[in-house]
């Protein structure tokens, strides 16, 4: 029941931050960053091995909301429907590719570091 209230709690305040960040979800440069960078930061942290309690707090709460795939569904719809194709599968591609690639990209930061931090 504690997990559930810290994802509670988590995804609360991200949601806040979520709509402040992006303006109300008007800007497709905004949610790709935020999204691109939150997944970044998500494998990151993943990678580290945090105790149950954060990984409920900081990862399925938190980043779980301030990059959620709604907006990208929504701002993709949006410009197809206004006959953008081209700029609406861009879109998707570049925040789903991005976003793997970040997260990726989080995980090899941190074994990299740890790696170093071992031949030292």
């Amino acid at each position: 029941m504690i997990l559930v209230l810290l994802v509670a709690v988590g995804g609360a305040a991200a949601a806040l931050l979520h709509v402040r960040l992006t303006a109300a979800v008007t800007d497709r440069r905004r949610v790709l960053l935020l999204t691109v960078s939150t997944c970044g930061v998500l494998g990151f942290v993943v990678a580290a091995a945090p105790p149950q309690w954060f990984v409920a707090l900081a990862c399925f709460g938190f980043l779980g909301v301030l990059a959620p795939m709604s907006s990208v569904a929504l701002m993709t719809v949006t410009q197809i429907r206004e006959g953008r194709y081209r700029d609406g599968l861009a879109f998707l591609a570049a925040n789903v590719i991005g976003g793997v690639a970040c997260a990726m990209f989080g995980i090899l930061l941190l074994k990299s570091g740890v790696t170093l931090y071992h031949k030292f």
